[in-house]
Order: C-alpha cells, then structure tokens, then sequence
C-alpha cells in the first residue's frame, strides 16, 4: 500500500498510511459482523439501537437517550425506531410521570432477536482478535480511545 501511495502523490505520510490501515482493518472487521446482522434481518443501526434499548431496562429508552448511545451520531434515530416498531421488535410507550415523554421498550420479539445475536456476535469477536494477547489487546484499545478522545470536541487527546 505504501508504493501505491508512493506512486500517486509522490510521497508517504505516515498518517496517511495509519489511516488507510484502520480503514481497511474495519472493513475486514466490520463485514462477519454485518453478515450476523443481516442473518437475523437488521442492519448495525438498528442492532446498536436495539442495544440501547436493551440497556434502559423495563423503563424504556427515549430517542434522545438512543441517539446519544449511538455508535454514528449522524443516523437518523426517530427513523430506525419507526422500523424497529414496523418489525415489532419495539414498542413505544408515553412516559408514565409525563405523557409527554414517548419511551421505546423492546418487544418479547426483540428480546429474542438480542438473545439469539449476543453469543454468536462475541464469537465472531472472539475469532477475530484471537491472535492477540490480552496486553496486546489493552494496547490497541488505548491507541483507538486515543483517535476517540482527540476527535471530541473540546477535548484534549491526552486524556
């Protein structure tokens, strides 16, 4: 990869190559993931969203408390919980001290589709960070928290 770059701009950053690296490092990791997903009918989105969910217990979430938990903060959370509710894996729910709130809570459906993912999904993980150890796993998430941190707004990247 470092000669392709090379050979088109006539020069190698770093940077540019770390970069291409981690792209091409979630594309390979992202595409099992994926393929899991589509296996039991949804997309990452609503898989994130539906975690989400899952994590706000009985109570429900609402689509502000979805939206802050989701891993792409420009998807459109009021249009995957339509779906979510059109494939009656959640339902929406008026906050019981305030009618105004609406909260999303799964469906038994819902459940099972979490249910029937989570093991599968940690094997895939599992599979493919085995040829890490656990201090070479540490390491890398400390270098990508770090690319997490300095991207934040207001933010510094030594944190």
């Amino acid at each position: 990869m470092p000669e392709m770059i090379a050979a088109e701009t006539g020069k190698v950053l770093a940077e540019q190559e770390a970069y291409l690296f981690l792209i091409r490092a979630a594309e390979i990791l992202s595409a099992p993931v994926a393929d899991l997903f589509a296996a039991n009918g949804i997309s990452g989105k609503q898989y994130n969203a539906l975690r989400a969910i899952r994590r706000a217990g009985a109570n429900g979430a609402t689509v502000n408390e979805i939206r802050h938990q989701m891993t792409d903060p420009r998807a459109d959370v009021t249009r995957l919980i339509d779906r979510l509710v059109r494939d009656r894996l959640v339902k929406r729910r008026s906050d019981k001290s305030d009618r105004r709130i609406v909260r999303v809570i799964l469906s038994d459906t819902g459940k099972q589709l979490l249910a029937n993912i989570d093991e599968p999904l940690l094997d895939v993980h599992r599979a493919q960070f085995r040829q890490f150890d656990t201090t070479a796993l540490e390491q890398l998430k400390g270098l990508l928290k770090k690319i997490h941190v300095a991207a934040a707004p207001g933010q510094s990247s030594d944190q």
